[in-house]
């Protein structure tokens, strides 16, 4: 039966990872090695801080602190 192979690629598109304070968990990973892409994004309606992992891959920290609004 023939195999599957793929060639391992990093994900592009940031994997957002919650968190309740972005500065406090950008410090904490700050402090054990990792770099940020940047300052920390505020949207308007969120706080984002880009880096990746050891493989590449794209991550964030994210917390949006305007609550969402009811849907009817």
């Amino acid at each position: 039966m023939p195999q599957l192979v793929s060639e391992y690629r990093p994900n592009a598109n940031a994997i957002a990872l919650h968190v309740e304070d972005v500065a406090a968990g950008r410090a904490m990973l700050e402090e054990r090695g990792v770099t940020f892409q940047g300052y920390i994004f505020d949207t308007g309606v969120c706080h984002m801080a880009f880096f990746g992992d050891s493989d590449g891959n794209a991550l964030m920290l994210h917390h949006r602190y305007v609550p969402r609004a009811p849907t009817a």
